[in-house]
């Protein structure tokens, strides 16, 4: 299989975490593009150019995050993304931390577009998004990963680690206690480490 990828996504990251955790990486070609190039090989694979985007054995390609992950499910159940045991909160858990981390792109997409962003409308709900979930994430963490890693655990890890990548201006964990421990107890997990974002 391959997947295209580069290298500050957070929604690679989130297949990257679980292809880590299935034990797929060495079922699995990585290939680093720029979305906004439009290479050939990477559009005919993906119209909408986005990564992740995963093409199979066969050569079906894949887009989307989360239908990847659907996808890796399907061939490595185990860990599963989606547990059956307390599914409820794991969804609760893991949409507050996807929709934080739409937020966050959203601002740095938005940014290419209109140097005023950040102070527009848009632009000020998708910062009230990232602080809001961050604090809702405090409230109520996902399991560590050695207990369970699941899509709630990727998509908290990966909206802390982006925040803190692309808004480096504050330290977005200071007052709170409770996701900053749960952060630091996954830092040696091998999957958290190896896929950490970097320009």
């Amino acid at each position: 299989m391959k997947l295209y990828i580069n290298t500050t996504s957070p929604f690679v990251r989130l297949v990257r975490l679980a292809i880590a955790e299935k034990g797929l990486a060495g079922r699995v070609e990585t290939e680093i593009v720029d979305p906004w190039g439009d290479a050939e090989p990477f559009l005919r694979a993906n119209a909408a150019a986005r990564v992740p985007t995963l093409v199979t054995d066969d050569g079906t390609p894949i887009a989307e995050a989360l239908l990847i992950l659907r996808y890796l499910d399907a061939i490595a159940p185990e860990p599963s993304v989606w547990p059956a045991r307390d599914l409820e909160r794991t969804l609760t858990v893991a949409a507050v931390a996807l929709g934080a981390i739409e937020a966050a792109t959203s601002i740095i997409i938005g940014r290419k577009s209109s140097p005023t962003f950040d102070s527009d409308a848009v632009g000020i709900k998708r910062h009230r998004t990232m602080r809001e979930g961050l604090r809702r994430l405090d409230a109520m963490p996902p399991l560590d990963f050695a207990d369970r890693p699941d899509i709630a655990g990727y998509a908290a890890v990966t909206v802390v680690d982006y925040i803190g990548f692309r808004f480096p201006d504050r330290d977005w964990l200071a007052d709170l206690p409770t996701l900053s421990a749960w952060r630091e107890r996954q830092q040696q997990r091998e999957s958290v480490a190896s896929t950490q974002p970097y320009a």
